[in-house]
């Protein structure tokens, strides 16, 4: 998950937490609001009643319809009841009713005076009178249908308006967010396209003194701190290979003069060319080493061509033929019937690829022969490079493309351990890949390479 998508949902998560905590608390203090508007309108009622008492004693039905008749309460389903000293009934609004009441309330009146209690949809208050010094108790049953109407409605209102904004808050924040964060996005695709090549151009922000525009400063001052190491570098492996290359070239000169001297003793000529291997295995550390540090897939597709895969291969084998000159080569094609074999590449580098392979094929095998099968189809192209030789390790199998990096069966071989590396190298900057497998049950070593179609088919694209 992205980071703007962290923070939006983060704080729309926090947003509607708080705002449906708030609507609840809207709510639920609305209900207590009610619950005691309700409860004083009924208390109002018993204080009316009480006066009615006072007023007509005979408790007439009539005359309680022409008392309260001009009294507006706002009381639904209402049901009053009167009972005197002796909690015996002596008036009622119930009609075609058996009427009761709840004995331990009327109870608990003489005590507490006052008393308010829901049971089921209606609200009761009971209350204790002395009416010209004759106790009564007085209980009113009600509903507050106005009041609970209003509270469905405030609930719906809540509930939708709850939606609405969380639903807008949630789209407004990911666009804020994400306009807030666009900087971050130009930072970003600035620092993807910034390789060996573009160290000196420092990415541009037009922000002032916000964290990004901090980034980005302190960013610029890496980059700078790491092109000049880099020119320090480049410059150090200039005047490397101009220092080490010609005295070696010069020492190789001399060696051979020597060794094609007349009258030279067994020995001394046994020393010498030792000593031309070791020269030789030199120069090809040092141009190795070289060549590793100087691959930029950047600059490298700058010059790629489409050059056909057979020629490459035939131009690398006759390189190593000059050195191994017993090497066989078992060159096949298979896969689809009218195969083009070309690729869009640097010749140069995968030359370089199939040369180091068939070094290796010379230098470790039991026979100096090496097998090449190329596989074509719609989508891929495939060469296969065996040889036969001593096994490898599990360990070694595992590590075989690291630099400075010999197997065992390489011990009394001189080699300088990258050959392979540079190979790895060489195929990830052209977007293909190589593997290696071994075939334990016939002592082979096979290297598949496998070139996408995409990088074929470039130049027509």
């Amino acid at each position: 998950m992205t980071l703007k998508k962290k923070i939006a949902i983060s704080f729309s998560i926090a947003f509607s937490v708080l705002f449906g905590i708030a609507m609840l608390i809207i709510y639920y203090a609305s209900v207590d609001f009610r619950t005691d508007q309700f409860r004083r309108h009924l208390e109002d009622k018993l204080d009316y009643i009480s006066h009615y008492i006072a007023n007509a004693p005979s408790f007439d039905p009539e005359s309680y319809k022409t008392y309260f008749q001009d009294i507006e309460d706002g009381l639904f389903y209402e049901d009053v009841i009167i009972l005197n000293k002796d909690k015996k009934l002596v008036f009622s609004t119930i009609k075609d009713k058996k009427i009761i009441w709840n004995q331990a309330i009327v109870n608990r009146l003489r005590n507490e005076k006052r008393i308010f209690y829901k049971q089921d949809q209606y609200e009761i208050m009971g209350k204790y009178y002395l009416v010209d010094k004759q106790a009564y108790y007085l209980l009113v049953k009600a509903q507050d249908y106005s009041g609970n109407e209003k509270l469905d409605h405030l609930a719906i209102v809540l509930t939708i308006l709850f939606l609405l904004s969380t639903m807008l808050v949630w789209i407004f924040s990911y666009n804020l967010i994400l306009r807030l964060l666009n900087p971050l996005d130009r930072l970003k695709k600035d620092i993807t396209q910034i390789n060996a090549s573009k160290l000196t151009n420092p990415v541009k922000y037009t922000g002032n003194t916000d964290e990004i525009a901090v980034l980005t400063l302190a960013f610029n001052t890496m980059l700078k701190r790491l092109s000049n190491a880099f020119e320090s570098q480049k410059e150090f492996n200039s005047s490397a290979s101009h220092e080490l290359r010609t005295p070696l070239a010069r020492m190789s000169f001399q060696l051979e003069n020597l060794r094609h001297q007349h009258q030279l003793d067994e020995r001394v000529g046994h020393v010498l060319d030792n000593i031309s291997k070791e020269t030789q295995h030199l120069s090809e550390v040092t141009n190795s080493l070289m060549l590793l540090s100087k691959f930029d897939s950047a600059t490298l597709q700058a010059t790629y061509q489409e050059e056909r895969i057979d020629e490459i291969i035939f131009t690398a084998y006759d390189k190593v033929a000059k050195t191994f000159p017993n090497l066989q080569l078992n060159f096949s094609i298979k896969g689809i019937a009218d195969p083009k074999l070309t690729l869009f590449c640097s010749a140069q580098l995968i030359e370089i690829v199939f040369t180091n392979l068939f070094k290796n094929a010379a230098l470790y095998s039991y026979n100096p022969e090496v097998e090449v099968v190329i596989h074509e189809s719609t989508t891929w192209l495939k060469v296969m490079v065996t040889s036969h030789g001593p096994s490898l390790s599990a360990n070694d199998q595992k590590r075989i493309f690291d630099a400075f990096s010999r197997g065992e069966n390489a011990s009394e071989i001189t080699g300088s351990g990258l050959g392979l590396r540079i190979v790895k190298r060489i195929m990830d900057s052209q977007q293909a890949s190589i593997e290696y497998k071994a075939d334990t049950a016939h002592s082979a070593h096979i290297f598949v390479l496998n070139f996408p179609k995409p990088a074929i088919e470039a130049p027509q694209l």
